[in-house]
């Protein structure tokens, strides 16, 4: 278990690997859109997203170890998720651009759902990092950790579960909604709850910061376009 625990960054991302893999089939026939492009676009996403995770990370928070390569690539001292989330999604708005308005809010629904499974995966696999505890919290709300003399909430464990309500929530209501409102509906369920979580983390209220803010932004705007409709013109009468 120490030998995971200390490459847990690497076995986390596997794992997201794994999962993702065996749910493009799936994914791909309830959104509507081929298997193996939407299997390709996970894997550039993908990419780009630890790719741009690091970058940020480094540059906001390390920038000597842009003259270590080896320290580079050591993800597993962290990553910038906001960075990756906007790479990956400008992955996806640029492999969709020629495609149909209908045709782009089925990719973006079928991106926006990878990237939930992924979440959960990653967030499930706290365990492998040692990274489970969030925010002191008495029983039952929180539970004692290895090492830890305090009760805390399992934020990362929190996230997962709600993750998957909000998909089940989504499914349930699939017939009612429209590609578009599936599409940022999810994305900004994602954006909404690790903003509501970050206070929860270790580092609790003190994790409000700027990304936080962009995070609900991100959200509240997802949200409204999901719920607007155009209105239709008006035809001018003889």
């Amino acid at each position: 278990m120490d030998f995971l625990q200390v490459r847990g960054e690497y076995v986390s991302l596997a794992l997201v690997a794994v999962l993702l893999w065996l749910a493009v089939r799936p994914i791909a026939a309830i959104v509507g859109v081929p298997r193996k492009q939407l299997g390709e676009l996970v894997l550039d996403a993908g990419v780009a997203f630890v790719a741009a995770a690091r970058l940020a990370y480094l540059l906001i928070e390390d920038r000597g170890a842009f003259t270590d390569p080896l320290v580079a690539i050591q993800i597993q001292t962290g990553l910038e998720p906001l960075a990756g989330a906007i790479a990956a999604l400008a992955v996806v708005a640029w492999r969709s651009r020629a495609l149909p308005r209908p045709e782009q809010w089925a990719w973006l629904l079928a991106a926006a759902t990878a990237f939930a499974v992924a979440t959960m995966a990653y967030d499930g696999a706290c365990v492998v990092r040692e990274a489970c505890y969030g925010a002191p919290a008495p029983a039952p709300l929180g539970f004692r950790m290895s090492g830890l003399a305090d009760t805390r909430i399992a934020t990362p464990l929190v996230e997962a579960a709600l993750l998957l309500a909000a998909l089940g929530g989504l499914v349930s209501f699939w017939p009612r909604l429209t590609m578009r409102t599936r599409a940022l509906g999810l994305l900004s369920a994602l954006a909404l709850l690790r903003a509501a979580l970050t206070p929860l983390s270790v580092r609790e209220w003190d994790a409000v910061d700027v990304e936080t803010y962009v995070l609900v932004a991100a959200a509240a705007l997802t949200f409204a376009a999901a719920a607007w409709r155009p209105t239709a013109p008006r035809v001018a009468q003889a």
